[in-house]
């Protein structure tokens, strides 16, 4: 890590400078030769004018390529550190739009207690001859794949987070992408540093498609025939983090191709992976073939898959032991909507006899404030197990208020039932308030007794002044023996001026809840975090912002632009909507129309400081979320960005049933 630091502090010590040489650098606008169609911000006629502050004692800078820094120092101690130590951290993130370049951009942390930190150096879009778009990452990266193998199926493959280097080729009217990176694994911790804390091996990537069809006049549509090819070399790899045995050091190399063909209303992609390792004798494989096809407001699937025994990718986990076929299908309209799949499934050593897998939803808009939704799962193949549920939504003079009754049961799982309610208060502009009330009943295993448990949950968020502003969410849950569990997390900040803020975060939890594992037999292992915690931190912030506003993120000369900022949440219950007892996604990488790139906070929210006006498209990169978790709609939102406005959303993910 002594390299990285050292590029931190240099860039820390003359960040400030820096800023000034590129103004001094960047063309200035030339008022004689501009554009008549020039944004300029102007006063609506007939409208009053807003309040002025006190952002007049800061003269902005339009001169030079639009260009952003916030400097961060934090204090407070490491999530689920048992020793609860307090330290100090520095974090860093720069952004210079360039006309030649495309994106220079720069996002670090630092710890001086234990020397840790990251450090992100990201060049995005920059033009070369011949229609080249060339983007490259060094420091903490995800290793890259391409575009048509992240998409949506029926398989998940994973991804490492890496302290390495990464590049990307890419030619958008040949229809081409390279891509390389190599770098040691690791994972990220969370504030005050966010630091990278590394793992044993090597891990290097390979990877590229080819558009078949990408000439003359559709080259940038993207129908036709592509093609994919993804290898990951793994040397002295474990799945421990701290290995002791030889056996626990692994190599392994994994290669994956796919090819798609999309129509104008069908999508097929077939892919076939082949895995080496160490630790398991001879090659695994394994294929899936994905479909999917438009029929009006209906739209349907197929696709077979068959994956070897001990099938990884690179040593990480990937379904295996298991083959089967499945039919999916959806029907959508403005009053209704259902949807619906069902998976034959065999086992490909035997060890399981052949089964299925099927699960269905429904949801119907009764009126204008009412609606209501039934869905079901059931799983026959490697233990018996279902689950169902019944909502109810409403609209009423309070707010929004939903009521949901669920079910579950089997051979191999505690039965259980459950009623929860769930409200968003009408409350004035600026606020927002939601609660949950639930109770739960459990019948006995042979690990657990019978129990009955009550829950409750409290999310707030309450301005104190134009510049200040609380939030909290709190949850309890109890059962009948007098065991209970906690969880407190509350913040506040405070905009001193335009360029300096504070912000504070406590968070406590005590306790364990009972864990209900996803019943869809191919969906990956889950990852265990202890719930027991107690953290805090602090942040003291400063923003700059220079640079002529008239080409914003993403815009052209004439646009001018707002803000957006939003959450990533984990969505428990499939609603779609963030209530009081879910909670944001950390470390999260979102991308703004796939070229400006960020990663979300300890509380799972982003922002993107400066964007043009009018249509953006942002992107929740599916391989970044924690196991078994994943995207909704190919995690994308399409906003509607409008000048001097900023554009606030929550992107959901959900586990597998």
């Amino acid at each position: 890590m002594a390299r990285p630091t050292r590029c931190l502090l240099v860039f820390l010590g003359f960040a400030t400078p820096l800023m000034g040489v590129w103004a001094q650098n960047a063309p200035a606008p030339d008022s004689a030769n501009a554009p008549a169609t020039t944004y300029v911000d102007r006063v609506i006629e007939n409208l009053p004018p807003e309040p002025l502050d006190d952002s007049d004692a800061y003269a902005y800078n339009r001169e030079g390529s639009p260009r952003f820094l916030r400097l961060e120092t934090r204090l407070g101690s490491q999530p689920f550190d048992q020793t609860h130590s307090t330290r100090i951290g520095y974090g860093i993130y720069g952004l210079l739009e360039t006309p030649n370049h495309g994106t220079l951009s720069i996002d670090g942390t630092y710890a001086p207690r234990d020397s840790s930190g990251t450090l992100t150096l990201r060049q995005r879009g920059m033009p070369l001859d011949g229609g080249w778009l060339v983007s490259n990452e060094l420091g903490v990266i995800n290793s890259p794949s391409p575009d048509v193998t992240r998409l949506p199926s029926r398989v998940y493959v994973p991804s490492a987070i890496l302290q390495g280097l990464s590049t990307e080729w890419q030619n958008p009217g040949q229809g081409m992408q390279l891509q390389a990176s190599t770098g040691q694994p690791g994972r990220l911790d969370f504030l005050p540093a966010n630091g990278f804390r590394r793992l044993q091996g090597q891990r290097t990537t390979l990877g590229g498609q080819w558009r078949l069809n990408a000439v003359g006049a559709d080259s940038l549509s993207s129908q036709g025939w592509t093609v994919a090819l993804r290898h990951e070399d793994a040397r002295n790899v474990s799945n421990l983090d701290n290995p002791v045995l030889p056996s626990d050091i692994i190599d392994a190399n994994s290669t994956l191709l796919a090819l798609r063909h999309e129509g104008g209303e069908h999508r097929i992609q077939g892919q076939v992976v082949s895995t080496q390792a160490s630790n398991v004798s001879g090659t695994r494989s394994g294929f899936w073939i994905d479909g999917e096809w438009d029929d009006g407001p209906r739209r349907h699937g197929a696709g077979v898959y068959r994956l070897e025994p001990d099938l990884s990718w690179a040593q990480l986990p990937l379904a295996n032991d298991i083959m089967g076929a499945y039919v999916r299908s959806s029907w959508r309209t403005r009053q209704w909507s259902t949807e619906g799949s069902v998976d034959w499934l065999n086992s490909v050593s035997g060890r399981n006899s052949s089964g299925f897998f099927a699960t269905g939803s429904a949801r119907w808009r009764l009126n204008r404030d009412h609606s209501v939704g039934v869905g079901g799962t059931v799983r026959r193949f490697n233990g018996n197990a279902w689950g169902t549920y019944g909502d109810w939504r409403m609209q009423n003079s309070w707010g929004n208020s939903g009521l949901r009754l669920e079910f579950a049961g089997g051979g191999d799982q505690p039965s259980s039932r459950g009623l929860t309610w769930d409200q968003e208060w009408m409350v004035p502009q600026g606020w927002a308030l939601s609660t949950s009330l639930g109770a739960n009943a459990y019948s006995a295993t042979q690990s657990l007794p019978a129990e009955t448990t009550w829950n409750g949950a409290l999310s707030v968020s309450a301005p104190l002044t134009s510049k200040a502003g609380l939030r909290g969410n709190l949850s309890t849950e109890r059962n009948n023996s007098g065991q209970a569990r906690h969880s407190l997390n509350l913040g506040a900040n405070w905009r001193i001026d335009p360029r300096w803020s504070l912000e504070g975060n406590y968070n406590r939890s005590t306790g364990r809840s009972r864990f209900t594992p996803s019943l869809d037999p191919l969906a990956p292992l889950p990852l265990f975090i202890p719930e027991s915690d107690r953290s805090f931190y602090a942040v003291l912030r400063y923003e700059f912002d220079a640079g002529s506003r008239n080409v914003p993120l993403g815009g052209k000369a004439a646009d001018g632009g707002g803000r957006i900022e939003g959450t990533v949440y984990f969505d428990a219950n499939r609603s779609g909507t963030q209530e009081a007892s879910e909670t944001g996604v950390p470390n999260v990488t979102v991308f703004l129309d796939n070229r400006y790139a960020v990663r979300t906070d300890s509380q799972g929210r982003f922002e993107f400081p400066f964007v043009a006006s009018g249509p953006r498209t942002v992107t929740v990169r599916p391989d970044t979320l924690p196991l078994p978790w994943n995207v909704v709609d190919q995690g994308q939102a399409k906003v509607d960005v409008r000048v001097r406005e900023s554009v606030s959303l929550t992107l959901p993910v959900q586990r597998s049933e």
